[in-house]
């Protein structure tokens, strides 16, 4: 009886061997398919930080000081100003979140620039020139911002929105991207490095012409008492470079006078430019911006 229960076991396990071990690999194949095809798509959109909370850390990681002075070096790249790169000297004032000034030098021409709130005012020479604010100064906008109202404020202002945050890659780095689903760059947006929470990138498509690009690259970020600064911005129109700066020194917390962001008083100090007369369309183009900058200095760069 034994042999005969040992023998009918043995049948019975002999026929089902063959069905317990194509179970096992179904279940083992089934396994491997569970684990490895979810978990790109579930990271990803685990990782996507919404825009005005992103917009909160990179405040955070950009403020540490209350004001903040550069000292730099502007080379402009564009043929329609000249055959040759042209190398200025600039100093940036910066008093955080709304109040800016640059005063750049070239020979014996001087071009200042100051934002005071919500009212802008260019000097060239002596002289007050008309309409003289776009895209070209647009750069500094990101480094004046640091809280999260201003910034939200100055990209919804330049056309970026920011409800819409997407993961791309930059280089080899992992970023934000704030204002477009990756890789659609259609659209004006801001690229922030995921693991420092720093502009990467500005992308600003023109409202009159998607087709017309321009890019700030913000490189070489240092680190000055707290204080976080891109130490290289490169401009770029349509993937030229048309302008480098490379910053040479910052001192924060500088104790700015009032007048220097005064734009009243200024406007009481420096007479009108009677020839500058406003020109339509002008901002369509980031080389015309060039140009109209610093066309006042036009006949003083050739020796």
């Amino acid at each position: 009886m034994a042999l005969l229960g040992n023998a009918s076991w043995n049948g019975r396990n002999s026929g089902t061997k063959p069905l317990f071990a194509l179970g096992m690999c179904l279940m083992l194949v089934v396994d491997v398919l569970i684990f490895l095809l979810p978990a790109k798509p579930v990271t990803a959109f685990a990782d996507v930080v919404a825009g005005p909370q992103l917009l909160d850390l990179v405040a955070k990681t950009l403020s540490g000081a209350e004001t903040l002075r550069v000292e730099q070096t502007v080379v402009v790249e564009e043929a329609t100003i000249a055959d040759h790169p042209l190398e200025l000297n600039e100093t940036l004032s910066y008093a955080f979140n709304d109040r800016f000034r640059s005063d750049t030098h070239f020979k014996n021409t001087e071009r200042i620039h100051v934002v005071s709130q919500d009212k802008t005012l260019t000097v060239i020479d002596g002289r007050r020139i008309v309409d003289a604010t776009g895209r070209f100064d647009q750069y500094k906008d990101l480094l004046l911002c640091r809280s999260r109202p201003a910034l939200i404020k100055t990209l919804l202002a330049h056309g970026v929105d920011v409800g819409k945050t997407s993961i791309g890659r930059y280089e080899d780095r992992i970023v934000y991207i704030i204002g477009a689903q990756y890789p659609d760059k259609s659209v004006s947006q801001v690229w922030i490095d995921k693991e420092s929470f720093l502009p990467l990138r500005w992308l600003h498509v023109s409202a009159r012409n998607p087709k017309d690009n321009l890019i700030f690259i913000y490189s070489d970020w240092q680190k000055k008492a707290n204080l976080w600064y891109p130490m290289q911005v490169d401009t770029l129109h349509d993937k030229t470079l048309i302008r480098r700066i490379r910053v040479h020194q910052l001192q924060a917390n500088v104790n700015f006078a009032p007048e220097l962001f005064d734009i009243p008083q200024m406007v009481l100090r420096y007479p009108q430019e009677e020839s500058a007369q406003s020109t339509p369309g002008l901002d369509s183009d980031p080389s015309h911006e060039v140009q109209r900058t610093i066309e006042n200095f036009q006949k003083k760069f050739s020796d």
